[in-house]
């Protein structure tokens, strides 16, 4: 946290020397509720159906495979739909505000921790049926997208991963995976209801939710969004490359290790913000963003609208990570220069969202003990 804030009082230090315009003029309501409406609407809500109906996907294919546990095909299918769901989630869960946070709905969904021991534990020493029911009834660290991601893939291979369902307690353990699948996609739709306009409607409240202050929708998106960027730099690529262990790559901290799926993950983390910043929806459809904005506002990097610099740099990110091309977790050894140069951009990134982009919009940041370092 406390690195966090130094960075933000530096930059604060330089914004004059970035910003040709260091007291821009606040965004009209219009501008704000276009950007509110087009977000709400054509970006936040099709992508909670797009989790949705994956999280649909997925289950369908537990169930499958569930009656079959010795087809290879079937767990390979599994095994798509699973990194289907979970970028679909990490393209969505930028907007885990109002009602899903306040009901606590994503730790059940996509929890930081995973308790292997316990999943394990889960699946053996009950004496209850294992359903959605009990499902329910357990803790975020032994359920959701992690837990499932644990139950499909092995280091071991596929071979390994049938025969702990065709082997002793195959049954409980096929049962536990199908009851994961059922209640995340019980979960997802949840989600979607809490958001649509036929169901919750808090798309309505988000729209309605004007202004740039902590408590609007602006306010608080603009915030998410900072976590998001920090989540991605610390925790995605700095941690796991050793930037809290003197340089010592820690291979073990990647995002979703098992599936090896860390870097399709945090580009669809990445592609979540770029869809809030300029407005663009699931379809590839252009609306407005917080980059229309930025550019009502008049702001400007040099001689160079703030906007369009930012965007540059999202493509500048997107670049180095697909010069990756290992999994993460083997890249922080083996390509550690390319990984070292992507976390390089995505600090990049952070600090122009962090001060230019927060300093423009008007809006207070905020920290928390669990902003990251």
């Amino acid at each position: 946290m406390f690195k966090k804030i130094f960075y933000f009082l530096f930059a604060a230090a330089i914004i004059v020397a970035c910003s040709s315009k260091d007291s821009p003029d606040p965004s009209s309501t219009s501008d704000r509720v276009a950007m509110l409406t087009n977000l709400g609407n054509n970006v936040i809500v099709p992508s909670f159906e797009a989790f949705s109906t994956s999280s649909q996907s997925l289950a369908k294919a537990a169930s499958d495979y569930a009656a079959d546990t010795k087809n290879e095909t079937k767990l390979t299918a599994l095994q798509t739909a699973w990194i289907g769901t979970a970028t679909a989630w990490k393209t969505a869960s930028l907007f885990t505000q109002g009602p899903i946070e306040n009901d606590f709905l994503s730790s059940g969904i996509y929890f930081t921790t995973t308790n292997y021991t316990g999943i394990e534990k889960a699946i053996t020493q009950t004496a209850t049926t294992i359903d959605n029911a009990y499902i329910e009834s357990l803790g975020a660290t032994l359920k959701g997208i992690p837990a499932i991601e644990y139950m499909l893939f092995s280091a071991s291979g596929n071979t390994a991963v049938i025969g702990g369902y065709t082997g002793a307690n195959g049954a409980q353990r096929i049962a536990y995976l199908k009851a994961l699948a059922l209640n995340l996609q019980n979960q997802a739709a949840t989600v979607a209801t809490k958001w649509k306009a036929d169901g919750g409607n808090y798309v309505k409240t988000f729209i309605a939710a004007d202004g740039n202050d902590i408590n609007s929708s602006l306010g608080i998106l603009s915030n998410k969004m900072i976590d998001l960027i920090y989540t991605i730099k610390d925790e995605r690529i700095g941690a796991p490359l050793g930037k809290r262990t003197n340089g010592t790559p820690q291979p073990d901290l990647v995002d979703a290790k098992f599936s090896k799926a860390s870097l399709t993950l945090m580009k669809a983390e990445l592609q979540s913000l770029e869809n809030a910043f300029t407005g663009k929806s699931l379809n590839g459809s252009d609306g407005s963003g917080i980059d229309d904005i930025l550019d009502a506002a008049g702001a400007k990097s040099g001689d160079v609208l703030l906007s369009k610099r930012i965007k540059d740099q999202f493509a500048v990110v997107k670049a180095k990570l697909d010069l990756i091309t290992v999994p993460l977790g083997t890249g922080l050894t083996t390509q550690q220069a390319a990984v070292s140069a992507a976390y390089d951009e995505v600090k990049r990134l952070q600090v122009m969202m962090e001060v230019d982009m927060i300093n423009n919009l008007g809006v207070l940041l905020t920290f928390s003990d669990n902003d990251g370092d």
